[in-house]
């Protein structure tokens, strides 16, 4: 249980619904929280709507940014302030030495800047319990997709699923529950293994077996970020119909070879944001009051 002080302010800043949903959970806990650059629509419950970022951050004990904090490493994140926007070198010369700067996926530069102006800078992003639960909306995300772009059912489908991380292990259960045909593949043993023990046929990334399972195989999603689907693995497909690059960045796709093919490729970044914001924003709100713990900002009862 959380000990929570009236008198903390919480600046939110920019982001989609999943901001709008961590400032209503903030504020229903007992925060002064005051948001600025949100859905014009969004319930922000007992959270104020600030017409400037100014008055947000005024007096705040933590400015919170969205994920990713910024999309050029120069403004913040911020699509629906209504052609307004905030660069993150403003922001900081508004922000106090005792203020927390916290948000998704900074990029090293707005980490370097936040250092020359001591300012502490905090990355949920990094949080491995957000990344574990973040695995969930993200197979659900994925398996939406495939239901919608899919000719045939996932039901009997065969299903490849390369890479057995946090996304990989959540999305490989799914389609297996739905009573999908699933193979994965990884290129370590102990994962091998536990997909095994799992009930999901394992397949040695690189392998013949690999290539065998690949070639039959009526949808592939991806989860690895490199390069590991190329011409040469597109051009080998016999059956696909649909391929889901979840990776991030650039993913692990031939997107070219894969159109030159007929294959239906999409990358499908950001799903939880996409699909289940609400619980993306409960995500994100659990990984920032730890934060907020460790930092001495409040306490734990």
């Amino acid at each position: 249980m959380l000990c929570m002080n009236e008198n903390i302010k919480i600046g939110i800043l920019g982001g989609d619904m999943r901001q709008t949903a961590l400032a209503r959970r903030l504020s229903a806990m007992g925060f002064e929280t005051a948001a600025w650059g949100l859905p014009p629509d969004g319930d922000l419950g007992g959270s104020v709507r600030c017409g400037d970022w100014r008055g947000a951050v005024a007096g705040s004990r933590a400015v919170i940014l969205p994920l990713p904090a910024s999309v050029d490493g120069v403004r913040v994140n911020a699509p629906l302030a209504g052609g307004c926007e905030l660069r993150m070198s403003h922001l900081m010369n508004e922000l106090s030495a005792d203020t927390l700067l916290v948000g998704g996926k900074f990029d090293f530069g707005i980490k370097e800047a936040a250092k020359e102006n001591n300012i502490p800078l905090l990355d949920y992003f990094e949080c491995e319990e957000l990344q574990i639960k973040n695995a969930v909306p993200t197979a659900e995300g994925a398996v939406e997709i495939a239901m919608r772009e899919l000719p045939i059912t996932l039901f009997g489908a065969k299903t490849l699923v390369c890479g057995y991380g946090r996304i990989g292990k959540v999305l490989s259960r799914l389609l297996h529950n739905i009573g999908a045909e699933v193979s994965v593949s990884a290129r370590r043993s102990e994962d091998l293994a536990f997909a095994a023990v799992n009930g999901i046929t394992p397949v040695r990334f690189g392998s013949k077996e690999f290539r065998k399972t690949a070639a039959r195989a009526d949808v592939i999603f991806n989860t690895v970020p490199a390069r590991i689907l190329d011409k040469a693995f597109v051009d080998s497909l016999e059956n696909c119909h649909l391929i889901i690059d979840l990776a991030s960045g650039k993913g692990g796709v031939d997107f070219t070879a894969a159109a030159a093919r007929g294959i239906t490729a999409i990358h499908a970044l950001s799903l939880p944001g996409k699909v289940a914001p609400f619980t993306a924003g409960q995500i994100i709100c659990d990984c920032v009051l730890e934060l907020l713990i460790r930092e001495g900002v409040i306490a734990r009862q």
